[in-house]
């Protein structure tokens, strides 16, 4: 995608940010408020210019931008990079893909959107027809290009893109968001037995999952079936279980900008 190699300062307000479906780490914006504020933005974020509007379209680094808004900046350093939308949001998801700390729901649904943006670049290679004909093995060409793309950045099998795919596909979009800082969220096993069912059973076994009355789709779906209501999950182990799993998920820098705000410091064995 081409870009402008000269940085620009451009208005926060000037850039829009809807449609992303990642939402932002506050402990990684406070991390990088951090350094920012201590060394300058080390890497300046991407925009594109919307023609219609004279807008600028988010492409890459929503929390540096947020860290700027936060800080009270009015304008924040960025490559403008040109592309249809289409293309813009194809490279947006690619880069995604390539950050560890992704949920394995979080990346299904990155996939999935990718493939469907594929599509619509592509429309040839969703319609079938003669596997003869030159339409079709440019579509299958295509088709094979988007999935060597998405293999090469997540390092995954076929199987296993067809499978975190079929997750993103299937899941309810009000589901996923309920599903958000819950164990499940990083299960691919429990998030397959909940894309069994329809959009209804799977917001009612969400619900119950959120609200910590069950710990798993299978004991949920006991529930709903009219068996024993699983125990409560105490509100004060699931508070710990969620921040435990935002600690092991979250890089050094984090962690450290964390124990500072905390007042307390890393062990030797955990700085490694």
């Amino acid at each position: 995608m081409p870009a402008d190699h000269e940085v620009r300062q451009i208005s926060i307000e000037a850039i829009d940010t809807a449609g992303r479906r990642r939402p932002v780490n506050e402990a990684g914006v406070a991390a990088l408020k951090t350094d920012i504020e201590a060394r300058g933005l080390r890497v300046p974020i991407e925009v594109a210019k919307v023609k219609e509007s004279g807008r600028f379209r988010l492409v890459s680094g929503l929390h540096r931008l947020t860290a700027f808004r936060d800080l009270g900046r009015e304008t924040i350093p960025a490559f403008v990079v040109s592309g249809n939308l289409l293309e813009l949001r194809r490279d947006e998801l690619l880069e995604n893909l390539t950050r560890n700390e992704l949920s394995k729901l979080e990346r299904a649904q990155f996939l999935a959107e990718l493939k469907r943006v594929h599509l619509e670049m592509h429309p040839e290679a969703g319609r079938g027809g003669d596997r003869r004909s030159e339409e079709f093995q440019i579509a299958n060409m295509a088709d094979r290009s988007w999935a060597a793309t998405a293999i090469a950045r997540t390092g995954w099998t076929q199987r296993t893109l067809e499978r975190a795919v079929a997750i993103g596909e299937r899941l309810d979009e009000s589901v996923a968001d309920e599903l958000r800082g819950t164990p499940v969220e990083d299960n691919q096993k429990e998030l397959e037995a909940l894309c069994r069912f329809g959009p209804m059973v799977q917001r009612r076994v969400a619900g119950l999952i959120a609200a910590g009355k069950a710990r798993s789709v299978a004991a949920a779906h006991r529930h709903l079936d009219g068996g024993p209501a699983p125990e409560a999950e105490d509100p004060d182990d699931k508070a710990l279980k969620r921040l435990l799993d935002a600690w092991n998920r979250s890089q050094k820098k984090v962690k450290s900008a964390f124990l500072r705000e905390i007042g307390a410091a890393m062990t030797e064995s955990e700085a490694a």
